[in-house]
């Protein structure tokens, strides 16, 4: 599972495809402002078996290291739309504590088998997720995911978004997981897709590996 880059979408967005059901069948229209008015419900996504989740910062550029190792190229190109060859020298920025929130799930043998990122963009966030091939379509992302939408509800962050490349359903598929409303815009080649985020959401992770 491989999401998002460093691409930001455009602040304005009049026109997205809306999935206001959860099914994915988008259609062109204008962003409702009677669904703003409704902000959404969502339980949060527990951790599959055997999966930890822990806040992560600069302790874990080794551990995070060590699993882009284990990761194929094209998971790590679709993550970072570049040349697999440079996706670590992004870590040190992703995982410092100024630029936004990490989250990392751990095997129970002490691996790092996944990363979920959420980046400060003004009022809004964007959700970067990326997980180690062996535990992909497993229910880390989702867990993951639900993990970062509840910070950035908490952080006062009402939408989040994620951009990946049309071609790349991954995200659309884990996005759609959280049974939240998504939008969609395409946009330069790249496929924004945002969700509202949960007033109910609850973080969940575990307390930092000492």
């Amino acid at each position: 599972m491989s999401e998002t880059s460093a691409y930001r979408g455009p602040s304005r967005r009049p026109w997205r495809a809306t999935d206001r059901s959860g099914s994915g069948a988008g259609r062109l229209c204008r962003p409702s402002t009677a669904a703003a008015a409704a902000p959404p419900t969502a339980a949060p996504v527990a951790a599959p078996a055997g999966i930890v989740l822990r806040p992560a910062g600069p302790a874990e550029l080794a551990a995070a290291g060590a699993m882009h190792d284990r990761c194929s190229e094209e998971s790590l190109a679709r993550r970072y739309h570049g040349p697999p060859g440079e996706a670590s020298r992004y870590l040190p920025h992703l995982l410092g504590p100024h630029h936004g929130r990490s989250v990392a799930a751990w095997s129970a043998d002490g691996r790092l088998v996944g990363l979920g990122h959420l980046l400060w963009d003004g009022d809004e966030a964007e959700v970067a997720l990326l997980v180690e091939d062996a535990w992909q379509r497993r229910g880390v992302g989702t867990a993951l995911l639900s993990e970062l939408l509840a910070l950035a509800a908490l952080s006062g962050r009402r939408t989040v978004y994620a951009v990946t490349r049309p071609s790349d359903t991954a995200m659309v598929r884990t996005m759609r997981g959280t049974g939240l409303p998504l939008e969609y815009d395409h946009s330069d080649g790249a496929l924004v897709v945002s969700a509202r985020t949960a007033r109910n959401a609850v973080p969940v992770t575990s307390p930092p590996r000492r």
